[in-house]
């Protein structure tokens, strides 16, 4: 969003269908003046004795008619006007969620889930009642206070009118003096109920922990201190609202009370009549209920500035990572040759770079694997790849075109990356794998299942592959959440693919499957897999060593072990790992073996004793037998 304003971009957008808005407003407003006038026209008649029968039943019939207009008219602009301001909260929602998927990655480190969900919903909807009852009451207020002080002043009395009206400017100096109050609480209880929700945002998330570590307790008393926080926020609101508005009663109040007791003197005096007394005080009441409004309407729109205050704090970020005025539309696919010449990249919290000095070439269709300590930049180096970040111009090239000139559509389309926090949506599994703007087959779904080694635990599930995943995909183990997302890297055919880390949660047996169901996929496109197990790199056809964000090692799987360094200690570590693992397999299956054996043995040794008491026992009915023979 460009513009600098919510509400006057909204005003200018719709200015026709606001100016019909406000026409049937002012229509309903005026037709309100003819209440006061009817019933001065009343009173007068009964008090000079000339009202009859037919009098009586033409006043009621113009009233009932009056009352039947004002309240279309009032309702149809209602409907109008509110239709608008359900128009622009969709619109301004719509317009956050698309800037929020314009926004880079370093954005949504630094913004908490619960904040966002405030923004979205509470922010928004504060934009919503301000367009809807704000706008309503500020200009209902204006129609009726100025036509009924003319009305007061034309059809009664200047100096009533001018007397009565003297307390309310004071509405004016009061809303002043509250001004910036009730704009810092509303921020503070913006802010206190996005902690609120970040609490239980992030209490859902990882119940689990919380359950296994015997927090219950300790959250509940978080929350409690968050919920306590969001609620003395709203009191501190409440009490300045409550007090504006009996400040602002009070003032209106005084009107009534100069009124009565100014105007009630003249009728004394004969200087007004008592239906000019009536019409009055009856305009009065007109007048009344916008000016109380117009404290609530003070309300709404100090939330509102607080409001559109954060909401174009967002607007206003822009991405660290747009097309760049260098990007050629007309590279609309890329084949897969990566070449890096002297990248050196830092994030921009951190103190000191994160690659240094990286120089690589990965010709189309063959196979990259990145080895080394956590924290060496492995990951960066990926994501440098789809520009999730801007790596340095020069430094970084696609089939001989810097990566800043592909537009980042084409980058992301023919790339296929596997995560390594396997992120799965709250959807069916079909939906998860063929997660893409165009529509996959059946067929495709199944087959970069069965690649992935996961088409025999879906088919396991009652609704297959329509089996809805919980928040996360949490109602799938860790394995085959990752198995999900290599069957969603997969079914894209992209040019470039890339494992990060992406088989560290299935066992070797289903990595060695996995492995050789990839290579099929694997043969005619780039490939890059990051990973600390050696047995899913060793085949690469080139194998980098990273060590504090250098290239330390680079080689075949062969080649590095000659070198004896870094990556042959991990791998030695590993054997020995693995080794260790396989005593430890051995040792429990012979143990289960003597545990079946000794059950075998107590068993035949039950048998024998109970054969034996079979034998004495049909000796014995024998015996018996031929005794009683």
């Amino acid at each position: 969003m460009t513009r600098t304003n919510i509400f006057s971009s909204h005003i200018k957008q719709h200015r026709v269908s606001y100016v019909a808005g406000f026409a049937l407003l002012s229509i309903s407003s005026l037709m309100q003046l003819l209440i006061p006038q009817l019933l001065g026209s009343f009173t007068d008649k009964l008090q000079l004795g000339t009202l009859n029968y037919d009098d009586a039943v033409r006043f009621a019939v113009w009233m009932a008619l009056v009352g039947i207009g004002i309240a279309f008219f009032r309702s149809t602009s209602r409907i109008y006007l509110f239709r608008l301001s359900r128009m622009l909260e969709m619109r301004v929602r719509g317009e956050l969620f698309q800037h929020w998927e314009r926004l880079s990655a370093t954005y949504f480190n630094n913004q908490r889930i619960g904040d966002l969900m405030s923004h979205a919903i509470s922010d928004v909807g504060v934009i919503r009642e301000v367009t809807m009852q704000g706008y309503f009451n500020i200009f209902e207020a204006f129609i009726l206070i100025t036509i009924s002080i003319v009305a007061m002043v034309g059809t009664v009395n200047f100096w009533l009118t001018l007397l009565t009206m003297l307390p309310l400017p004071f509405l004016s100096f009061v809303a002043y003096r509250f001004n910036k109050r009730i704009l810092q609480q509303s921020s503070d209880m913006q802010r206190a109920i996005s902690d609120m929700t970040s609490r239980v945002q992030e209490f859902t998330a990882g119940i689990r922990i919380v359950k296994a570590f015997v927090q219950e307790k300790e959250e509940r008393e978080l929350f409690t201190k968050d919920n306590g926080h969001a609620v003395e926020m709203n009191r501190r609101f409440v009490r300045s609202n409550s007090l504006f508005g009996a400040l602002s009663s009070g003032i209106v109040g005084l009107s009534f009370l100069v009124s009565v007791i100014l105007g009630g003197t003249m009728v004394l005096k004969g200087t007004i009549s008592l239906g000019e007394f009536v019409a009055f005080n009856t305009y009065l009441s007109l007048l009344m209920g916008p000016i109380e409004n117009l404290g609530k309407v003070v309300n709404q729109v100090q939330r509102g500035w607080a409001s559109e205050a954060r909401l174009m704090e967002i607007f206003r970020t822009q991405p660290d990572v747009v097309d760049d005025v260098v990007a050629k539309p007309e590279i609309d696919r890329i084949s897969g040759d990566i070449e890096i010449k002297n990248l050196t990249f830092s994030y921009p919290e951190a103190n000191r770079p994160t690659l240094r000095d990286i120089s690589l070439k990965v010709p189309k269709g063959s196979s990259l694997a990145i080895v080394g300590r956590v924290g060496s930049g492995k990951s960066t180096l990926v994501h440098l790849l789809v520009r999730l970040y801007n790596p340095p111009k020069g430094t970084l090239f696609i089939d001989g075109h810097d990566i800043h000139e592909i537009p980042l559509r084409t980058l992301r389309t023919q790339v296929g990356i596997v995560p390594q926090d396997q992120f799965l949506f709250s959807s069916t599994i079909r939906d998860n794998i063929g997660f893409a703007p165009y529509p996959y087959s059946h067929e495709q779904v199944e087959n970069a299942a069965k690649i992935a080694q996961v088409y025999d635990n879906i088919v396991e599930f009652p609704n297959q592959f329509d089996t809805t995943l919980g928040e996360r995909g949490i109602s799938l183990s860790g394995g085959q959440r990752q198995r999900v997302s290599i069957a969603r890297a997969i079914i894209k055919k992209p040019s470039i693919l890339i494992f990060d880390d992406s088989l560290s949660a299935v066992d070797t047996i289903t990595e060695d499957l996995i492995l050789e169901g990839l290579n099929s996929v694997m043969n005619e496109r780039t490939t890059i897999i990051i990973g600390h197990r050696i047995s899913s790199v060793q085949s690469a056809d080139q194998i980098v060593v990273m060590d504090e964000g250098r290239i330390v090692e680079q080689g075949s799987h062969e080649q590095l072990l000659r070198l004896n360094g870094l990556y042959a200690d991990m791998y030695h570590k590993q054997q020995l790992d693995q080794e260790a693992e396989r005593e430890e397999d051995q040792e429990l299956e012979l143990a289960r073996r003597l545990l079946g054996e000794s059950r075998r043995e107590v068993s035949a040794g039950e048998n024998a004793k109970l054969g034996g008491a079979s034998k004495v026992s049909f000796s014995k009915g024998k015996l018996s037998g031929g005794a009683g023979a």
